[in-house]
C-alpha cells in the first residue's frame, strides 16, 4: 500500500541525491564537523565509561518497551548496533510522552532521542540530529468501511463533521494546521495509544500518524483500516521529506555517532534491521540513504 506513495516520492529523493554527490566510504574517525578529533574522541571515552540513557515514545515500531521490559523498536535497533560499534553500553530506556522527548533531553533524563521524530528545521534548533536512515509516509487510521471516505487532510477539511486526533509535539500537528483543518475539528493527545482507543469508541473519527505507526495499529485492533499513505505539503506548498533521525544534546557524541551511522547506511547495516520489521520497505531505507541532514535545514 505504502509503496505507491514512497514511489511518487522518490523523484525528490533522487534529484536531492544527484545535487549532493555520494556519501562515498566512511572512515570512522570520530571527528566532529569542525575536524576536532580530540572532542570528538573525549565524548566518546566518556559514554564508554557510563554508558548511556534512551528516550522514547512507547510507539510502535519505532521505540517502545516489549512485552519482555526490553526497549525495542528500529531506532533503538539502529542506535543499539552503533552503539555497540562505539563500544557504548545502553543502561536504561526512558518513556515519555512525544512532545517531552526534545525537553527530556536537554533536562538530561537521557542522552539520545530513540523514537520516530522526523528532522525538521525547527527541532534542529532545539537539538541535534544525524542524517536520516528512513523515510515513511503519512496514514490515517479510520473507521473500517471508511465512512466519510478520509483519504488525506484535505478531505477533513471538506467535512466538517470529521475529527481527527493527534499527538501533541508530532510534526502531524503542523501537517493539520498547514493544511488548513479547524481547530474545532482536532483532538491532541498526550500517548499514541489514547488516540486508538477514542477512534475504537467512536469518540473521534480519524487518527493522524505516520503510516508505519498507524499500520501497526489498525493490524493489532478491530474495526479500523489504513488509508493508503499520502505525502503531505507545507503552508507553501511544497512537499514534506518524510525523514527520522536519531537526536542529541551533545554535538559532539552526535558527529561520532553520524560516523558509524554512515558507515552503516552504506554497508546495508541499517536496511537489514530497518526492514525486518514488517511496516518498512527497502524503499524507505533508500531514500534517506541518500538525503544527509542539510536537506532538512533549508
Amino acid at each position: 500500500m505504502r509503496r505507491t506513495a514512497i514511489a511518487a516520492f522518490a523523484g525528490a529523493a533522487l534529484l536531492l541525491a544527484a545535487c549532493n554527490g555520494d556519501n562515498g566510504d566512511v572512515d570512522v574517525d570520530v571527528t566532529d564537523d569542525n575536524g576536532n578529533d580530540e572532542a570528538a574522541e573525549g565524548v566518546v571515552a566518556e559514554y564508554q565509561e557510563s554508558g548511556v540513557t534512551l528516550g522514547v515514545a512507547n510507539e510502535v515500531p519505532f521505540g517502545y518497551i516489549g512485552d519482555d521490559g526490553e526497549v525495542t523498536g528500529i531506532r533503538p535497533d539502529v542506535a543499539e548496533a552503533v552503539l555497540d560499534e562505539m563500544g557504548i553500553e545502553i543502561n536504561d530506556a526512558e518513556v515519555v510522552e512525544f512532545g517531552e522527548l526534545i525537553s527530556g533531553l536537554q533536562a538530561g533524563t537521557f542522552d539520545i532521542i530513540t523514537a520516530g521524530m522526523y528532522i525538521t528545521p525547527d527541532r534542529a534548533e532545539q537539538a541535534h540530529f544525524t542524517d536520516p536512515d528512513y523515510c515513511v509516509a503519512e496514514g490515517l487510521a479510520v473507521e473500517e468501511g471508511n465512512p466519510f471516505d478520509v483519504n488525506d487532510y484535505q478531505d477533513i477539511v471538506d467535512n466538517p463533521d470529521v475529527t481527527v486526533a493527534v499527538a501533541s509535539g508530532t510534526v502531524e500537528v503542523d501537517y493539520l494546521e498547514d493544511a488548513g483543518v479547524p481547530d474545532d475539528q482536532i483532538e491532541t493527545f498526550g500517548d499514541i495509544d489514547s488516540m486508538y482507543r477514542a477512534l475504537e469508541a467512536g469518540e473521534v473519527d480519524v487518527v493522524t500518524g505516520t503510516a508505519a505507526t498507524v499500520d501497526t495499529q489498525v493490524a493489532a485492533r478491530d474495526g479500523m483500516e489504513a488509508v493508503e499513505g499520502f505525502f503531505p505539503e507545507t503552508a507553501e506548498g511544497d512537499q514534506v521529506l518524510p525523514c527520522g533521525g536519531h537526536v542529541f544534546d551533545d554535538e559532539d557524541f552526535r558527529d561520532a555517532f553520524n560516523e558509524v551511522l554512515n558507515q552503516f547506511r552504506e554497508d546495508g547495516t541499517t536496511m537489514e534491521i530497518i526492514t525486518a520489521y514488517d511496516d518498512f520497505t527497502e524503499e524507505d531505507v533508500e531514500m534517506a540513504n541518500d538525503l544527509t541532514l542539510e536537506d532538512f535545514l533549508d
